[in-house]
Order: C-alpha cells, then structure tokens, then sequence
C-alpha cells in the first residue's frame, strides 16, 4: 500500500477511534429485587390465568428464569419479607408473632444488605408495609437509604406503586455507574382493593350491578366478613376478584416502568433482577378469605422470576423456596454468603419447604415434599396431610409420613427471645388495628 494511501485510511479512521475512545465504560453490575405484596402466582398472566393482569411480568418471564414450584416461608410479610432479606428461615431469623408480642430480626442476624454494604455496594430500600417499619421489624439495617411510607388509614392512602417508583428511580438516577443493591416494595394488591380508573374496572363483569363499593376490605369489613356477619357471595365475590385483579394489573404496569428507567439509565442488561411476592391470597379456596391464617397453596405458593445479565429462558418446575434468594444475589454479586442454608436458585430441587406461624391461624407449621403436604398446629396437635396428587390440597388425612412430622417437631416450638420485643407505639398499635389485623 503506498504511503499516502495509508495516511488517508488513517485520518479516515480517526473520528472512528476517537469515538470509541470517548465511549463511556459499561456500567457496575447492579441487583434489583421486586417484592409483591400479597401476590398468589395462580392470579398471574405470567403463570397462565386467563385475565392480561401481568404482562410485563410475562414479558420478565419469557426472557428469564420463571420458577414453578416456588414457596414462601410464611403466611403474611413480616416474617416472609424478613425470610427473603435475611436468607433465614423464621425460627432463626426470629421476626414475627412470637409468645410475647411481636419481634423483629434478631440483632445476630446478618442481613442482605448488610452483606452488601460490607462489599462496598450502594444499598436502597423502598418499602410501604406496616410490617416492615424500622422500628418494629429492624429490616432497615445495612441499607444507606431505608425509605419507608405506610399509612394509617386502613390503606386507603397507602403509598401507590406509582409513588414507589419515583423515589426509586431517583435513586437509580444518583447511583450512576456505582454497584448497587435495590429493593422495591410494592404493596398494592394488599387490602384494600382500590386500583385506580381504568384499572378499577379493567376485569368487572359486564353486569354490574352487584358491583362492590369503592375502597373494599376496610378493618371493619375484613373483621365481618371473618366472623360470618358480612357474606360475600355471587357476583360481589366475582367483583372482589376483578378489583384483585385490577390491582395486579396496576402494579404490573408500574413495574414495566421500573423496567424503563433501568433500561434508560443503562443498567437494565448488567443487573440481576428478581421478583418474587411475600405470600398469596385466599379466595374461599378452603372457606377463608385474605391472607395470614393458613398455609395452603393459594396462600404460599408464589411467583418467582429471575433475570440474569446474558441468561436463557427457562421455565423450572424444581421445588424452591424464598430462603434461595439470599444466596442467588450474594452468588452473583461475589460477596459473603456465610451461614445461608439456601441454595442458589438454579442449582437444584429443595427437598423440603417449611413454612412456619401465622398471623391469626394458629402456631401452625407445614413442610412440603415429593409425597405431599403436612399441616401440623402444635397449639392443638392436630395434623392434616394431603397427599401430592392432590393438587388443590382438598382431602385430608389424618398423619402422613412419619419423617415429615419427625422434621416438624425438631423445629423450634415458638419464636421465643430473652428480651422482650420492643412496644408498637399506641399509634402504630392503631394503624395495626385499621388495618384489620388486631381488634
């Protein structure tokens, strides 16, 4: 080539060079984790119900890992969540209704973020659950920001997941290129049932008459209907579904604009991303209603999808648990994982899911294997077993197998500190209490 030929190629190339050169440097790698408030997997698009209620959630799963056979530790958020941030099952983690009152996670317990934290990664939480304030639950510890909003007016007025995601996305905006650990709580499928227009009306039956009322499942409605004085019955069942259903298509969508603003800001591609609800919601499936007082599928089986950067879709009926969260993110983040009894998820079956307490049911435990469902309440000592090809979980039997009780009773009789749990203030008493959960 001669030489003036070579100089025109390469003053040909310098503006290619220069630009490439000026290229910004891809992002740090980030972890999202997406926690739905009372959220039953069966009620999902996502999962193959009827009604369009997640679709960006579909769209999550078709790309990444939607796991099939996930199990939540608990029936209502405190000890759930506190399962999912801590890696611990509730008899250690300690957070809950115990003989006392209520605790929340024990000082010796090592938080997520905390491991996070000590590995020099940016840590944020948004979170809009009474269960979850700092000073009842102590889930605030390791995160640099622990934003928490909740209402006191049997959620009517709650933080919206609209509201979540602004003082979210402000953050994805301040944390730039560093590494960061993000939780985002969104609470709206939680009583009471109050999506706003269009979505309040998105799945009602044409027939409306028997519609319910705007803002249903106020503390005094919950408490009627629970003692029988307040049927819900016909079509105003059909229309309690549809505002459920509502409320999952709202968070949906908000969750799709999560996803935008990550994708804006560049840290879409890079991050970890896992969704996962707290627990699941009865409708009358076994002669109940809401959440917090059994431990049937409809109550603790719940979604589960994982994004990770460059992975395969993949649809995973291997039975897992919320306690395999903790050790998927500290595995993909290459941090410390000391003491996690989990197992990142992807790796393999969980031979057992244990779930342990209620709100209002009952000390009730329960494992579940490849032979079935045991239901023990250790108050009364009765039991239930359902065996694994009874799927909606409707025929009882008295014992089951021996080696599933001999599991149950080697668990800690109840959550029980040397140091009294701290007192609910008499206004956090008063928010429990419209809220619907004490009377």
């Amino acid at each position: 080539m001669r030489p003036l030929t070579v100089i025109a190629l390469a003053l040909l190339l310098l503006p290619l060079l220069a630009t490439l050169s000026c290229a910004p440097p891809p992002a740090e790698p980030a972890v999202v984790l997406v926690i739905l408030d009372t959220t039953r997997a069966d009620h999902l698009s996502a999962y193959g119900y009827e009604r369009e209620t997640t679709p960006n959630l579909k769209r999550l799963a078709d790309e990444g890992e939607r796991y099939d056979n996930a199990w939540s530790q608990a029936p209502w958020t405190l000890p759930a969540v506190a399962t999912i941030l801590t890696g611990q099952p509730p008899h250690r983690h300690g957070a809950g209704r115990g003989q006392r009152g209520m605790y929340g996670v024990a000082p010796e317990v090592t938080t997520v973020a905390e491991r996070f934290q000590r590995a020099g990664w940016k840590t944020a939480a948004f979170i809009s659950v009474l269960w979850c304030n700092p000073r009842l639950s102590n889930l605030n510890r390791g995160f640099d920001l622990y934003d928490f909003a909740s209402s006191d007016e049997s959620n009517v007025g709650q933080r919206t997941a609209e509201e979540t995601n602004r003082a979210a996305m402000r953050f994805i905006d301040e944390a730039k290129d560093d590494s960061f650990f993000l939780t985002v709580h969104y609470f709206d499928p939680h009583l009471t049932y109050d999506p706003p227009a269009p979505y309040d009306t998105m799945f009602e039956p044409d027939d409306s008459a028997d519609r319910l009322g705007e803002n249903f499942g106020s503390a005094a409605e919950i408490f009627a209907i629970r003692d029988g004085r307040r049927p819900v019955v016909g079509r105003e069942r059909q229309s309690l579904i549809a505002r459920y259903d509502g409320e999952l298509r709202y968070m949906d969508d908000r969750f799709g604009e999560l996803r935008e603003a990550l994708e804006r800001a560049g840290r879409w591609e890079n991050s970890l991303v896992v969704v996962v609800a707290d627990h699941g919601e009865e409708f009358w499936d076994h002669g109940g209603f809401e959440h917090g007082h059994s431990h049937y599928r409809e109550m603790l089986r719940v979604p589960l999808i994982v994004k990770r950067p460059g992975g395969e879709p993949q649809q995973i009926a291997d039975r897992v648990r919320q306690l395999d969260i903790a050790p998927t993110l500290t595995d993909f983040a290459a941090i410390d994982s000391e003491g996690l009894p989990g197992r990142p998820l992807g790796s393999g079956p969980a031979r057992y899911a244990i779930a342990e307490g209620s709100l209002w049911g009952g000390d009730l435990v329960s494992i579940r294997s490849d032979d079935g469902l045991l239901i023990v309440d250790r108050a009364t000592g009765s039991t239930r077993f359902y065996t694994a090809d009874d799927a909606q979980e409707r025929n009882a039997l008295d014992h089951g197998p021996a080696d599933l009780h001999q599991l149950l009773r080697a668990l800690p009789l109840t959550i029980d500190r040397s140091v009294a749990p701290e007192a609910l203030t008499d206004e956090q008493r008063e928010q429990l209490r419209s809220l619907g959960y004490v009377e």
